[in-house]
């Protein structure tokens, strides 16, 4: 197997000695010298100093691996490959590029005969170099041909690799987009509880990272709360304080929350914890905090022990919450285009080298390969029981952070997501009232179909 690749940053560099670990030969170029001398040192692999000579190493057909940023640089590198590439060449875009464009680039470059993958590659630097989870679109004679390369490369759970196709076009991209949304969501989660522990509670850091590493024990360990506790027991090199003190209070984010938000809407599909999570990012570098903190002030705080032991339920119910959105957001996604429509599919893909990798993803695997049309994960009978017995310490966790002001709108918003859910008759007949009053929106009645109006007058 030879195999062009461009762009050997972070990512593209692991993933190129990752590939030449399992016999492929790695054609690398970067248009960034140093980023190419830094790969000399590995004599497995070839490096070229432009895209000619990098086409000119390739048999036909030629597969080129993008792992360049997203939006223009991946768009530059496509138009670059066109001018080189011919009929049966295959580009294979590895970044995090918009799901839309994804379709877009493939229905493009169809008409010069050519074949464009979006491949979701997850698990960061250690996962690209060690074997990361993946997530392919492309028409299934594309994925075909690439598919013995990226199995070799992928993280293993069960002995299968953790590398599926999931339809055609941006099926893979919208995969990994929902992938990085749940990210979002749980990262979110976390930090609440662990602003909870210090603000609400009190607890040193040591303190804490016991904690942590209690959440990630058994049934509920994962790899998100193993570096949880990891971050709460590091100390700065240059100060000797806790990381976390020396880190700024304000969350970057590159897309793919945002993408997925955007999705959720133009599908319908209600993700309010997700959206929770990017908004929280977007608060924490808005402008106007500094004078809120001055003006507004903070409410007394009442400490209560006993929200410590419950922590752990509020957690993990709020955990699969996320999970059950980005499910719902594929669903959506696979019935409005067209895309492989097995959830379990992603479960197991996201069961090793992935940011997602968690032990409870082999319980969501068995529970769509159970049931493949489930409404919703949390309908599952395997995890009812599990909500059932996290709802009371849940509840607690989320009347504390509003008691002492403590912001928790990833805990709070995915258990108001739960009882919106599970209540027969909830507010919405009042919207639905409101609309006819002021725009004669009409409304749906219960007791005969239509839609109809009241006499306001």
């Amino acid at each position: 197997m030879t195999l062009g690749l461009i762009g050997a940053g972070v990512m593209g560099g692991a993933l190129a000695q990752n590939l030449a670990d399992r016999g492929v030969t790695v054609v690398v170029f970067d248009r960034d010298a140093a980023a190419r001398s830094r790969l000399a040192a590995d004599s497995r692999l070839v490096i070229v100093a432009d895209i000619g000579a990098l086409i000119a190493r390739l048999p036909a057909p030629r597969t080129v691996l993008l792992m360049v940023n997203a939006g223009g640089p991946v768009e530059s590198a496509t138009a670059d490959l066109r001018a080189h590439l011919s009929p049966g060449d295959m580009i294979v875009d590895g970044g995090n590029s918009d799901w839309r464009d994804t379709r877009r680039r493939t229905a493009d470059l169809a008409t010069a005969g050519l074949d464009f993958v979006g491949l979701g590659v997850s698990g960061g630097e250690d996962g690209a170099r060690h074997g990361p989870a993946l997530m392919s679109g492309g028409t299934e004679a594309a994925y075909g041909r690439i598919r013995p390369w990226l199995d070799a490369i992928a993280a293993r759970a069960d002995g299968q690799p953790c590398a599926d196709w999931f339809g055609p076009d941006a099926g893979g991209h919208f995969v990994k987009m929902s992938h990085n949304a749940i990210e979002y969501g749980v990262m979110q989660a976390i930090a609440e509880a662990v602003q909870l522990l210090q603000r609400g509670l009190g607890l040193s850091f040591p303190e804490m990272r016991i904690e942590a590493e209690g959440w990630a024990r058994g049934e509920r360990a994962s790899y998100l709360l193993e570096l949880t506790a990891n971050v709460l027991g590091r100390s700065d090199r240059e100060t000797g304080k806790p990381l976390l003190d020396v880190i700024s209070d304000r969350a970057g984010q590159k897309g793919t929350g945002g993408w997925a938000i955007e999705a959720a809407l133009s599908l319908g599909v209600a993700v309010p914890t997700l959206s929770e999570a990017v908004f929280a990012r977007t608060v924490s570098g808005a402008a106007e905090r500094k004078d809120a903190v001055a003006r507004l002030g903070a409410p007394d705080r009442k400490g209560d022990a006993a929200v410590r032991a419950d922590l752990g339920d509020a957690l993990f119910a709020s955990t699969l919450v996320c999970y059950a959105q980005g499910f719902q957001l594929i669903r959506a996604g696979v019935a409005a285009h067209g895309w492989v429509g097995d959830l379990a599919r992603a479960a197991r893909v996201w069961q090793a080298g992935c940011i997602l990798r968690a032990r409870f993803l082999t319980d969501i695997a068995a529970a769509y390969g159970d049931e493949p049309d489930l409404a919703n994960l949390l309908l599952a009978p395997r995890f009812k029981a599990t909500l059932t017995a996290c709802e009371p310490g849940w509840r607690r966790v989320v009347a504390f952070a509003a008691a002492n002001g403590i912001a928790a709108p990833a805990l709070s918003s995915s258990l108001a997501y739960l009882d919106a859910l599970r209540t027969a008759r909830g507010s919405t007949a009042m919207i639905q009232a409101m609309r006819d009053g002021f725009g004669a929106h009409g409304f749906e009645r219960v007791d005969r179909p239509g839609m109809h109006h009241a006499d306001w007058s």
